[in-house]
């Protein structure tokens, strides 16, 4: 949200508060489907397990795998999004530096017991939800004014080409990008497998987590562009410390600018969480990956999976010194599709939830099961918005790409089943990996591809510094 707000108000001016309501309420009911079905079945892969039951087989494995390259894609938008809010502070070339140094900190945190991971996580959020708070009070203060300055009323709102400044069309082209900074909430399903009392947690954590999500995000949306042109929004810092920079509020900035930084490692600190449990439980279905469902004897962490989803971090690292203009929204439109793909997949298996699984759930979603089918239908019309604006078409190419890899996997393991076709495949492909007598080669060999893929983004990184390479855009053919 913080650094894709300038994305967002850029293209649907003043009217993206609509933008963030409509994308909350769809995000209430989807947790309200996820809820429902949690309480019943609470597992590690959540709505994974869920699509299996509802849906088949073939949903279960396509909406895990998305959903962990989904939050793959916005663990890098987010370290992207660190390593630009630094540059406050330090040289834009020694920022990509602290981000790596960042990323395996938080490694460090996952891999410890998974208590430290809530305890960091709910001082990060006490961050979030502090500032944005103070924000939006602030905010109505400068809009309604106070002794010796006078409001800004609606000046913002309706004197810079209205309310619509670019049209409905304005407001359906940001809903993507509306959607990923609602991303994340689907957590507490995951998180659902490692708490005492499922039936009593979840219910809690829905009706809170989405309500206080929504009013937050809401308001602070209706501050920011009451506060601030919507055409001086951009992508160069987040638009909350763009505000206090305008207003000359000294401190505010360097401040608020730290608030962010924390709001993205919170995102960062749970995209490892989410992403580890999601790859646990994929691997306990996979001979290939069977490997990576060990968890540690002292932990009781899944720390190859961990270990795992942290390697794939350090590609936003080398994405940021490629492309550093167009990393942001690159990696965001992919985790678009991804996010968007599995909340329909929610909804989906929602609706067939009460007739083929079980109507016995001590949470039961309102307005069953019309409120899910509705969310699923405007889901799939967000989905196409990604083919709207030239930047994010990539996350509807890619992400229909990795669809159609996923299928033909699950396609070839199918096939695997067939007697006469698997004296056809490689051995490899149907036999089971045989687990190793204990973890210690397997834990050195992840270890050694960790060490070896930070080297490389490393390597990068000096190469950058020192001039020995140079970057530049590709030219049009």
């Amino acid at each position: 949200m913080f650094l894709g707000a300038g994305t967002t108000v850029s293209t649907a001016g003043p009217a993206v508060v609509l933008a963030y309501a409509l994308g909350g309420a769809v995000m209430f009911a989807v947790m309200l489907a996820l809820g429902e079905m949690t309480v019943e079945r609470p597992a590690p892969g959540a709505f994974r397990v869920h699509a299996r039951e509802a849906l088949g087989p073939y949903f279960g494995f396509i909406a895990g795998w998305m959903y962990y390259f989904s939050w793959l894609g916005t663990m890098s938008a987010e370290i992207v999004a660190a390593t630009t809010y630094l540059t406050r502070w330090i040289p834009p070339r020694l920022a990509p530096f602290f981000g790596l140094l960042l990323v395996i900190i938080l490694m460090a945190v996952n891999l410890t017991k998974v208590e430290s991971f809530g305890t960091f996580e709910f001082w990060f959020a006490m961050v979030k939800v502090a500032a944005i708070g103070a924000f939006i009070l602030f905010g109505a203060a400068v809009i309604l004014g106070y002794p010796g300055r006078p409001g800004l009323g609606t000046k913002y709102l309706t004197g810079a080409g209205g309310f619509f400044p670019t049209g409905l069309s304005g407001v359906v082209r940001a809903m993507a990008m509306v959607t990923v900074a609602y991303g994340g909430t689907e957590v507490i399903g995951v998180a659902a497998g490692e708490t005492k009392d499922p039936a009593s947690s979840v219910p809690r954590a829905v009706r809170g987590v989405a309500l206080r999500t929504l009013i937050l995000y809401v308001g602070a949306m209706m501050v920011l562009v009451a506060v601030i042109p919507w055409y001086e929004t951009s992508l160069r810092e987040s638009p909350f410390v763009l505000v206090y920079d305008m207003l000359g509020i000294p401190w505010a900035p360097d401040i608020m600018n730290l608030v962010v930084l924390t709001a993205a490692l919170s995102s960062l600190n749970c995209g490892l969480y989410t992403s580890s449990r999601m790859l646990y439980s994929l691997a306990q279905e996979s001979p290939t990956l069977r490997a990576l469902s060990r968890v540690s004897p002292r932990s009781q962490v899944p720390h190859l999976a961990v270990i795992a989803s942290s390697i794939s971090v350090y590609a936003a690292i080398t994405l940021y010194w490629l492309v550093p203009a167009g990393a942001f929204l690159y990696v965001t439109s992919i985790a678009s599709f991804g996010f968007l793909f599995v909340w329909l997949v929610i909804c989906l298996s929602h609706i067939r939830w009460r007739y083929v699984v079980s109507a016995r759930s001590a949470f039961k979603a309102p307005l069953y099961p019309w409120l899910s089918l509705v969310s699923a239908a405007l889901l799939a019309g967000f989905m196409f918005t990604l083919t709207l604006i030239p930047e994010q078409r990539v996350g509807i190419y890619a992400g229909l790409i990795v669809l159609s890899a996923l299928s033909a996997a699950y396609g070839l393991e199918l096939l695997g089943t067939v007697p006469a076709l698997r004296r056809l495949m490689p051995r490899a492909l149907l036999k089971p990996v045989p687990a190793p007598a204990t973890t210690a080669v397997t834990t050195a060999t992840t270890a050694t591809a960790t060490t070896a893929a930070a080297a490389v983004s490393f390597g990068l990184l000096m190469a950058k510094y020192f001039g020995l390479v140079s970057e530049g855009a590709p030219r049009a053919s």
